[in-house]
């Protein structure tokens, strides 16, 4: 099976040197985001990650997060403020910020992983810049993998979380005649798009229990023989997305009107021929909703033709 988009298990993390302080060496390079966008160089045609030495950066205070090592090089990660890209404005020529699902087709896996890696520490110390017990001034901690409450009277020491969420392709098989899958559809300018049906693990849910609640709530139906897929880290949200394919027994469904307000189904021939006539778009190539529906085409396909 493929490697989702945005993850990368040979990453060194290094987790080590999280608790060690050392002294800023050549090796130390930095990520630099703003807007939660990160900063490429334009090289001719093609865009190139900038990798600063972290010690260009001295001048200006940085919550940074180590992130790990990639060929000798330790990587660190910082989100700048307007005032710090004003004082870094000479060091910051021949390139831009650009938002990574915008470079998503000019990205090899491995980059997108690791910068995916960056937003979520980034966002995650925008919003912890306060601690949740007692409202005080928080620190970062471990190379920026933790923060502390800076009251000695609280010291509550935080750790990133993620929220974890299923995504679930429908699949109906009949006793005779071709299988079929129940994608959500959403008008746009040419046709529809497609995608499958997700929601937010609540707390005290197992996954198996978020997948039965959420497809009641979504298109109520019931759905039964649930397979667990793939798995898809998805900082946007600081999630993790958890993919299934479930089964129903009929093909009855209604759609809740809000979060979905149509949906319909499809054989695996109805998205090839509607995809190829551009009446029909997928979710995003870099989705795993997109790996669960290609998937599922694929392996109805071959049973058909």
């Amino acid at each position: 099976m493929k490697k989702q988009y945005y993850s990368n298990p040979f990453f060194d993390r290094d987790i080590e040197n999280r608790r060690v302080s050392s002294t800023i060496s050549a090796n130390d390079v930095l990520i630099i985001s703003f807007q939660h966008k990160f900063y490429f160089f334009q090289e001719r045609k093609r865009k190139e990650l900038a990798l600063f030495p972290l010690e260009l950066f001295n001048q200006i205070s940085l919550n940074s997060s180590f992130l790990g090592v990639q060929k000798d090089k330790k990587i660190w990660t910082a989100e700048l403020t307007e005032a710090n890209v004003k004082s870094v404005s000479e060091i910051l020529k021949g390139g831009w910020f650009y938002d990574i699902r915008d470079l998503g087709g000019q990205l090899e896996n491995e980059e997108a992983a690791l910068l995916a890696y960056a937003l979520g520490i980034n966002k995650w110390h925008q919003i912890t810049r306060f601690c949740g017990a007692c409202g005080s001034d928080t620190k970062s901690w471990e190379n920026g993998h933790s923060k502390k409450c800076k009251n000695p009277k609280c010291a509550t020491i935080f750790y990133p979380q993620i929220s974890p969420a299923i995504i679930v392709l429908i699949e109906y098989k009949p006793k005779e005649g071709q299988s079929l899958c129940l994608l959500s559809k959403r008008k746009i300018d040419n046709g529809y798009m497609c995608s499958t049906f997700a929601g937010f693990v609540e707390i005290g849910e197992t996954l198996e229990d978020a997948v039965v609640r959420e497809m009641k709530e979504e298109v109520n139906v019931d759905v039964t023989n649930l397979r667990y897929v793939d798995s898809q880290p998805w900082s946007f949200s600081s999630s993790l997305m958890m993919g299934f394919v479930a089964e129903v027994e009929h093909t009855a469904f209604q759609v809740d009107g809000e979060e979905i307000k149509d949906a319909g189904w499809f054989s695996a021939e109805q998205l090839y021929e509607s995809v190829s006539k551009e009446e029909l778009t997928l979710s995003r190539p870099d989705s795993i909703a997109r790996f669960l529906i290609e998937t599922w085409a694929n392996n109805n396909i071959n049973k058909v033709l």
